[in-house]
């Protein structure tokens, strides 16, 4: 991933790397990283770095000091595979086991069974020209629309 400041970041299963252009910097649970493990790397509107890693759940970075929101129990589900983030700057990650969650810079909404999904592990995101949200992995593909997500079949969306 590259972030704003040009530096680029690599996840490997040995913790994150970022290069500025001069020099290769290691990062690692002993820096604060939650795990070093890392599936995926990508920055918000606000400049922060956010760590998905396959066994701790989610960090975020600010430049000084990592969160780890998986360790504080704000959210739930060590295994994250990736992070999207919307054109309104909102994130989106899943968690297995639990779902998916949205933070929207402030708070973390879980979208999981309630709303439809029956999937326990999502693995990519997408959305699609016309605005639509899609959710796909384990249990196959899934649409998420209006707050509810509803399994895609071969005869398309499914909604109760």
């Amino acid at each position: 991933m590259q972030d704003s400041k040009s530096n680029m970041w690599f996840g490997t299963p040995g913790g994150a790397y970022v290069y500025n252009g001069k020099s290769l910097t290691h990062i690692s649970e002993k820096e604060g990283l939650c795990n070093n493990s890392v599936n995926s790397i990508l920055e918000d509107n606000n400049g922060n770095i956010w760590f998905a890693t396959h066994h701790k759940g989610i960090s975020r970075y600010d430049g000084k000091t990592f969160t780890n929101f998986t360790a504080n129990g704000t959210i739930k589900g060590d295994e994250v595979w990736t992070i999207y983030k919307d054109k309104n700057g909102d994130l989106w990650f899943p968690a297995e086991n639990y779902g998916v969650y949205r933070y929207d810079g402030k708070s973390f909404t879980n979208y999981y069974q309630k709303e439809g999904l029956t999937s326990n592990a999502i693995q990519c995101f997408y959305r699609d020209q016309q605005g639509r949200f899609w959710l796909g992995g384990w249990k196959g593909l899934f649409r998420y629309e209006h707050e509810s997500i509803f399994p895609v079949t071969e005869f398309g969306p499914w909604k109760k």
